[in-house]
């Protein structure tokens, strides 16, 4: 074997890697709706699911390439952890429908992909956003295309031939299928060699089969590499295919002697008895993982715990269409936007988590910010459409101060993200805030947080009750910025400025309550937006009568 060959496969297989961590990103900002929808549409159920893994596996060859796919997705929030199992489970039955019918090569495509993604990105106009996602997509199966086109001379290696031949214990057949696989980053064209090698007698059925095995347990493995630096969610999408691959593995050990007698019976050449091994191996695994899902996926998410809740790019009260009856769609429209506090109340308590010294929320801040404004064009695309029915003054009064109570919350959320960044940018220089200012923002924050929950307690309905509690926070929080400002200068003054970048978040926190207070302002006034205006009735004049301008009114008084 020649071990030059390496210096090629490493750094492609890193670009790989890095081309999937990209994709992900670039899908999370330039998806618009109707993807999302889409993709929500096709792992509503695991059936669905599985058929459009199986689909995406016929098409690119790889049930690793569907899966890294999978687990970008999760990540970006695209498609839940629960909704990707369907299209793990099917990704291995769609690699046996391309060995089956020998289908088309999306892979011989990449570059073609990569060329259009970049001039796409480069010229002017609405499409332009979906460049980097094209062009990142392209790369990935670029990268797949150079792995597979390197290392195919090896498919006549001697020494690959002599391996091969050890596959009469059932072991050593599993970890050879585990280990090329792992080399051609396919179970794909590990199933092709173990087939061309059955026809031309090398193997027979019997040694044959356990190498399939092993390739699907192999196939396993960039999925989980790839999800080491991705959310939790992510990590569970590839922890199942790979329990999945390797229980469905364990499942069929103790029955092997029967199952290679069944393959038998329905007959063929070697060749197509492999190739029907893998197809009906693959469908009867789907088939029991698909009718156990729920256990299977309560199991999954016990092995790979979450501390924070999984965030999927869907609405809570939304729907599409909304309701033709207008006070119930307005009351959608509310149940959102609280939605929204709840999340923009959460990247507020991570923010602060930050301050504290704890950068690894980072990036669950970013994705929820993220989250955030996905929100926040649903419920403007909602007013929008609201606002081209024929509905009453007051309702359209109502659906205004909504829109404008969402940029609100948007405007919190952006305040607290920058909160997070400062926090950031002063342990990465290494000014680290004071304990004694640490603790002062954690006094200061409660105010904040207090209103914070009043007012997603009663939206839109502020009570006066609830008003005069919100306007005591208000007034707390006055009080203790102006007394810590003043702290915080003698205390920067006596340190030599080294908690001086401390101001900033100061700044932050004074700006979150001040949004705060105008969130409780502007709900009230929808309160008191509920009496149409009336024009008066004119007041008839005699002919030739010169009404005063202000000017005649300014002298006269």
């Amino acid at each position: 074997m020649d071990y030059s060959l390496l210096l090629i496969i490493v750094p492609v297989v890193v670009l790989f890697l890095y081309g999937i961590e990209r994709f992900s990103e670039e899908v999370r900002h330039a998806a618009g709706e109707r993807f999302w929808t889409l993709l929500q549409s096709a792992t509503r159920t695991p059936l669905r699911g599985a058929l459009a893994g199986a689909g995406v596996s016929a098409i690119t060859q790889s049930s690793t390439a569907t899966t890294v796919i999978a687990v970008g997705l999760v990540n970006a929030g695209a498609i839940s952890f629960l909704g990707s199992i369907g299209l793990v489970i099917g990704a291995n039955i769609g690699t046996t429908i391309t060995a089956q019918l020998v289908a088309f090569k999306l892979t011989a495509f990449a570059p073609v992909f990569v060329v259009f993604g970049f001039l796409l990105s480069l010229v002017r106009g609405p499409y332009r956003v979906f460049g980097k996602p094209i062009f990142y997509f392209g790369l990935v199966f670029f990268c797949l295309n150079m792995i597979s086109a390197e290392i195919a001379p090896l498919q006549d290696d001697p020494e690959i031939i002599a391996i091969l031949s050890m596959a009469e214990n059932v072991l050593i057949g599993i970890i050879i299928g585990f280990i090329i696989t792992n080399i051609f980053q396919s179970s794909s064209v590990t199933a092709g060699l173990v087939v061309v090698m059955a026809s031309s007698g090398l193997l027979t059925p019997a040694e044959a089969i356990p190498i399939i095995l092993g390739a699907n347990i192999g196939t396993t493995t960039t999925g989980l590499v790839v999800a080491l630096r991705m959310n939790a969610a992510a990590k569970r999408t590839a922890v199942a295919q790979f329990l999945f691959n390797l229980l469905g593995v364990v499942l069929i050990l103790p029955l092997l002697g029967p199952f290679s007698s069944l393959i038998e019976t329905i007959g063929g050449t070697s060749a197509q008895q492999v190739a029907n091994a893998h197809l009906i191996f693959n469908l009867s695994a789907a088939l029991v993982f698909l009718a156990a899902i729920r256990p299977f996926g309560k199991i999954v998410m016990k092995i790979v715990p979450e501390r924070d809740p999984e965030v999927v790019f869907v609405t809570r009260h939304l729907t599409s269409p909304l309701p033709e009856e207008t006070s119930s769609a307005i009351g959608q429209v509310e149940g959102e936007i609280v939605h929204m506090l709840e999340v923009s109340e959460e990247i507020f308590e991570k923010s602060l988590l930050v301050g504290a010294g704890r950068t690894e929320v980072c990036g669950r801040i970013k994705h929820l910010r993220d989250y955030s404004e996905y929100l926040n064009h649903q419920i403007v695309d909602a007013v929008i459409s609201l606002e081209d029915r024929e509905i009453s003054v007051e309702d359209a009064a109502r659906i205004s101060i909504l829109a404008r109570t969402a940029d609100l919350v948007e405007s919190m959320t952006e305040q607290s993200v920058s909160m997070a960044k400062r926090f950031e940018y002063m342990k990465e220089k290494k000014i680290l805030p004071s304990p004694e200012s640490c603790k002062d923002l954690q006094e200061m924050a409660g105010p904040c947080r207090e209103n914070l929950r009043h007012l997603m307690a009663a939206f839109p309905d502020i009570t006066g009750d609830v008003d005069a509690k919100m306007r005591y926070n208000d007034e707390k929080l006055r009080q203790l910025l102006n007394w810590y400002y003043k702290i915080h200068v003698r205390r920067v003054a006596g340190r030599g400025g080294g908690d001086g970048a401390f101001s900033e978040v100061l700044f932050s926190v004074e700006r979150i309550g001040a949004i705060i207070r105008e969130m409780r302002k502007t709900a009230i006034s929808m309160r008191r937006t509920v009496t149409p205006l009336k024009i008066p009735d004119m007041i008839s004049l005699p002919e030739n009568t010169n009404l005063p301008d202000e000017n005649s009114k300014s002298k006269a008084s």
